[in-house]
């Protein structure tokens, strides 16, 4: 595997822990709501709307729009600034995660979320998965579904393609649910303040980033030079023919 490939498999696994730590943070610090994904929060609009409970179903809005936003700003930003999208999302989940262990328990438990519902799809939004693989960080129905194909698929025709495939999805389920693991033992043992410990794994993730950029940088510097030599040579061998 390529350097540049190595770092950009290891970013993906670690913004999978990040994801699964931030997700079971949500569910067991703020009645049971994952703030990753809006499907529940859209059917909790639904049944909020038909009970006619409008403040609630006004707070589930607010989430949904700030969702939105989210999803909007990772398609204009890289319209009008040349900045590293990368380095943004993981600054907007160290915010994320700094904020969330300041906020009192007894809150709505929906406004108390705000930060993950904005952070969470940022980061799904930029992060592409390596490899040409379609990879969430943030949950894990698909990645679940392709690792049961892939594993299906290697088992009956031995496809190697299928098991790198295979490797691939079950490392980001683990990643992801490793996170939600210690997630879970450090709010147990530290309550809403165990959220801080995940900004060692965005830490983690910036310093991910910033090899990966040396390195594209390295190999765009080895192609130039290259390309200068080869060219260099053919102007040498032409002039000495003539």
């Amino acid at each position: 595997m390529h350097t540049e490939m190595k770092y950009r498999f290891l970013i993906h696994y670690t913004l999978s822990f990040i994801g699964g730590y931030l997700g079971i943070y949500a569910i067991v610090s703020r009645a049971d709501l994952f703030g990753n994904a809006q499907t529940a929060n859209l059917l909790g609009v639904v049944r909020d709307l038909i009970g006619r409970n409008f403040s609630d179903m006004l707070l589930r809005v607010g989430a949904l729009l700030i969702y939105m936003a989210a999803v909007i700003l990772t398609v204009w930003i890289p319209e009008h600034f040349s900045a590293d999208l990368r380095f943004i999302s993981i600054g907007i989940d160290i915010c994320a995660v700094l904020l969330l262990g300041f906020l009192p328990a007894g809150m709505s438990p929906v406004i108390a979320l705000y930060p993950v519902f904005f952070a969470m799809p940022f980061q799904w939004c930029t992060f592409k998965a390596p490899g040409g693989y379609n990879s969430s960080t943030i949950f894990s129905t698909n990645n679940l579904r392709q690792f049961t194909i892939a594993v299906t698929q290697f088992l009956m025709k031995k496809d190697t393609a299928q098991r790198d495939k295979a490797k691939f999805y079950g490392m980001t389920l683990l990643s992801f649910h490793t996170g939600a693991a210690l997630s879970l033992i450090l709010y147990m043992a530290y309550d809403l303040s165990g959220v801080w410990l995940c900004l060692i794994p965005a830490f983690y993730a910036v310093w991910l980033i910033t090899e990966d950029r040396h390195t594209v940088t390295a190999a765009t510097t080895d192609s130039q030079n290259t390309t200068v030599s080869n060219g260099y040579k053919k102007f040498f061998y032409k002039k000495k023919e003539a």
